[in-house]
């Protein structure tokens, strides 16, 4: 997501230290931010005066803000622009997953993120959203989302689509269990019972086990 930061720095003369600047930030945004204000305009000014000496991997693992550009004018006007982050999941515990495979914890945010939420270890994040991803790709034959995906242990995978279906894999297999469940729900769009499926099992070999409505069957 990205916008751009105009910021006008004012630098008083009557300084008692040469390393000291009175700056009054002054922000005008060309898209929504995901970022709090007030979260953010004392992290730039920090960064910009090095006031308290901020370490840059820090600031950008702990905000929203992925990059800052400077370009001073001959007025002095200090013309900044800033990208954010952009998250495609949601990690929990106040963690995201970032469009190039950064972890962040950027703290309080003032936007509500309707993001997939991956659970499992820090490490195998990305892992998870690449089969997240394909899932994806066979559930937008029945116009769905997924909502959740998780990594259960030994091997579970389980993922929630925004209609309250679960589906079940193992990673050993998912690939060819995911052309397995491309083949059912297309069979089950023919048939018409495809929204009355709470519940598809993959794990089983050349075999889906389906929970409709309260009914399970195997097929």
């Amino acid at each position: 997501m990205r916008f751009f930061l105009i910021i006008i720095v004012f630098c008083l003369s009557a300084c008692t230290h040469q390393n000291e600047l009175d700056i009054d930030l002054k922000f005008r945004f060309s898209k929504e931010l995901i970022s709090n204000l007030d979260q953010i305009e004392p992290l730039i000014k920090n960064h910009l005066i090095r006031d308290n000496q901020v370490d840059e991997s820090t600031l950008f693992h702990n905000s929203w803000i992925s990059m800052i550009k400077t370009t001073k004018s001959f007025d002095k006007d200090l013309s900044v622009e800033i990208k954010e982050h952009q998250p495609i999941a949601s990690l929990g515990k106040g963690k995201f997953l970032t469009q190039k495979g950064k972890i962040i914890i950027p703290g309080a945010n003032t936007k509500e993120l309707k993001l997939m939420r991956v659970i499992g270890s820090d490490s195998e994040a990305s892992s998870l959203i690449e089969y997240a991803f394909l899932l994806q790709n066979i559930l937008h034959t029945l116009g769905t989302t997924i909502i959740s995906f998780e990594e259960k242990g030994s091997d579970f995978l389980e993922a929630i689509d925004d209609k309250g279906k679960s589906y079940s894999f193992t990673k050993r297999d998912f690939r060819v269990q995911l052309e397995r469940l491309e083949e059912f729900i297309l069979f089950e769009l023919n048939s018409g019972n495809i929204d009355h499926i709470r519940y598809i099992d993959l794990r089983y070999k050349n075999a889906v086990a389906v929970s409709y409505n309260k009914k399970e069957k195997t097929i």
